[in-house]
């Protein structure tokens, strides 16, 4: 199979062909359609629990969603941080998933290169090179011509389209508040949504080229955000942390009508689906984050908008599209294989009405 670099030059050549009468397009595009993606985020090398990668790839997955602390660097060296990328880089497991499937990547906070950090990191521009520089990002990669590491990609003919959007939650956002009343049970701590809305967790210039994406032909969108899009009473870095633009996020869906659109996100070290209504339409979160070390206790934290349980173990998400039933299935997949706790959602039901 080619590399990511090979693969990334093949679809680099849609980025200059524009839509159909003017119509929006992603910045990549790949004829070769996909009917299963799997995903993870927060993996430690020096952990030295790759199992997780075995798991993957015996499903053998379209697509591989890196979605942050794909490694743990926070430094503002970027020699260490270069480091640490070669200890990801060492890992067999990882290698031999790059080389089985196209893998696509953004950031959180620790591979970013500072633990929570925002647009304040002074480093963002260094850390962004090597970040696009190891994961093989194409010279003339729109993400090497604008600020940040957004980007997306659309797979797939008419009538079996996905769309995947990579944000970027860190490069631009402001500093969020930090809560200064007492810890409530059933919450890991930490933040509290901010009442100030001239902060900003994705920039102006990622908003507006977001709405764009969203004007994309897709039959399936997927926004993927490092952290998470649903779930904020927990208390840990959130979309709903930033309300007035959690609440954008959701009015463009609905100005758009982003049929067959959910998120997936990453940060918590644990998996859960979350679902909230937005109208008539159920938007889902899906949440895996654990690839080498997980926590008990914040998947116990407080989430009125969970769909069933969260899961502790060491974890990857696992998308599979069945493009004959127009329908979608998620589920959590542990670290020897099993899937488990499938939720199957149909594509009728992904529909704004009129």
């Amino acid at each position: 199979m080619a590399d990511l670099r090979s693969i990334s030059m093949g679809l680099l050549t849609a980025v200059f062909i524009p839509g159909a009468h003017g119509q929006a397009t992603s910045d990549f595009h790949n004829p070769k359609g996909v009917d299963k993606i799997t995903f993870g985020s927060c993996y430690n090398p020096r952990d030295k629990n790759h199992t997780i990668f075995d798991a993957i790839i015996a499903h053998q997955p379209d697509l591989f969603l890196f979605l942050g602390d794909n490694i743990y660097g926070d430094t503002n060296d970027m020699a260490v941080l270069q480091k640490k990328y070669a200890e990801l880089e060492a890992v067999p497991g990882f290698r031999k998933l790059r080389d089985s499937t196209q893998l696509l990547a953004t950031w959180d906070d620790h591979d970013y290169g500072a633990n929570d950090g925002g647009n304040s990191y002074r480093m963002r521009k260094e850390s962004a090179e090597i970040f696009l520089d190891f994961f093989k990002e194409p010279e003339d990669s729109p993400r090497r011509k604008r600020d940040g590491i957004y980007t997306s990609y659309t797979f797939g003919k008419i009538g079996q389209t996905c769309q995947i959007i990579l944000l970027d939650t860190r490069y631009f956002r402001d500093e969020i508040p930090r809560s200064k009343k007492p810890k409530k049970k059933g919450t890991v701590g930490w933040y509290e949504p901010t009442a100030d809305t001239s902060k900003t967790l994705l920039g102006e210039a990622q908003w507006e080229w977001f709405e764009d994406q969203l004007q994309v032909p897709a039959d399936i969108r997927i926004i993927a955000s490092s952290i998470q899009v649903l779930a904020v009473e927990k208390g840990m870095e959130n979309w709903g942390h930033v309300p007035h633009e959690q609440k954008r996020l959701f009015e463009l869906l609905k100005k758009h009508r982003a049929h067959g659109t959910f998120a997936i996100s990453g940060d918590v070290h644990f998996a859960e689906v979350s679902k909230v209504n937005i109208g008539d339409y159920p938007f889902y979160d899906f949440t895996s984050s654990g690839m080498s070390h997980t926590s008990k206790s914040w998947s116990q934290a407080t989430n009125p908008h969970r769909v069933g349980e969260s899961y502790s173990f060491l974890n990857a998400g696992l998308i599979e599209i069945d493009w004959k039933a127009r329908e979608v299935e998620l589920s959590v997949l542990k670290s020897d294989g099993e899937k488990v706790a499938p939720k199957v959602i149909s594509l009728k039901e992904l529909t704004f009405s009129e």
